[in-house]
């Protein structure tokens, strides 16, 4: 259980950093991560609230505070038209509306959850992960993820801009439970072909990740013919694992399907016929 000694709320981020370094600290968003640890080697949280990172700023690129909970994103009204309403129509996915009130955007990617939706939709949004350890740092968020930056304050997140065709897809047993899996493509299409494609599969149950050989194999091949064939190909070398819910080759069989699901969604929307 936890033992906590101090509660502080630094008024700046070089503070926040500062005393977040001291050992046996936790940083503090939303909060909700705090639910959930039986640690009792926690013994300090230092709060973010005060610092500030709770804006959205439309500029060439957006950017997102950190301290943006995850209600304030995907209802803003700008997102609302940005990659024609993606983070609007998934917010739904995103737990309940109690867990997207309180939940940030900076606290969902820091976690590092191997179920996070968030994590998923971001990576094929190619967002950049701005954060804070002594001075400013950008990294592309699959290699945020992976490089975990001890005591480091992630501040901001940007989402490039462009014309770009999303699709994001969970398989879970309720709409609020996590998800067995979850997987998310968004590519630009050229005359009905695939042009720079990200596929993203999550909830393993590891951490989400980029599949390569699948964008590699759509690149410049018209959609509708790469559906069956790229279904295939992801259910091979897809790397899952088993748990209490699932098993491995049930993750793979469900990579398949759900990357058609994606894939004939885009089309859809794209107005191309299936």
């Amino acid at each position: 259980m936890l033992k906590i000694k101090e509660y502080i709320k630094p008024k700046t981020l070089e503070e926040a950093y500062e005393i977040g370094s001291l050992p046996y600290s936790l940083y503090v968003g939303g909060g909700l991560v705090v639910a959930g640890i039986e640690s009792d080697r926690i013994e300090r949280l230092v709060d973010l609230k005060s610092v500030g990172l709770d804006e959205i700023e439309d500029a060439e690129e957006v950017k997102i505070g950190a301290n943006v909970t995850l209600s304030a994103f995907t209802d803003h009204l700008f997102f609302s038209t940005l990659y024609n309403g993606f983070f609007s129509k998934t917010a739904r996915y995103i737990g309940s509306t109690q867990i997207r009130n309180m939940a940030t955007v900076g606290g969902s990617i820091a976690a590092r959850f191997g179920w996070s939706d968030v994590l998923t939709i971001l990576m094929i949004s190619n967002a950049r992960i701005e954060s804070y350890d002594g001075d400013l740092q950008e990294y592309p968020i699959e290699r945020y993820i992976e490089e975990k930056k001890r005591n480091s304050i992630i501040t901001a997140i940007y989402l490039p801009k462009g014309d770009r065709s999303f699709a994001f897809e969970k398989f879970a047993r309720s709409t609020f439970d996590i998800a067995l899996l979850n997987l998310g493509i968004s590519l630009s299409l050229v005359d009905g072909k695939c042009k720079d494609a990200i596929v993203a599969v999550g909830a393993r149950p590891m951490r989400a990740r980029r599949i390569t050989e699948v964008e590699e194999f759509l690149e410049g091949r018209d959609i509708l013919e790469s559906i069956d064939e790229g279904a295939k190909l992801i259910a091979d070398v897809v790397d899952m694992k088993k748990d209490m819910r699932a098993s491995a080759e049930y993750r793979k069989a469900l990579a398949g399907a759900l990357l058609k699901k994606a894939m004939r969604r885009i089309c859809y929307e794209s107005g191309i016929q299936c």
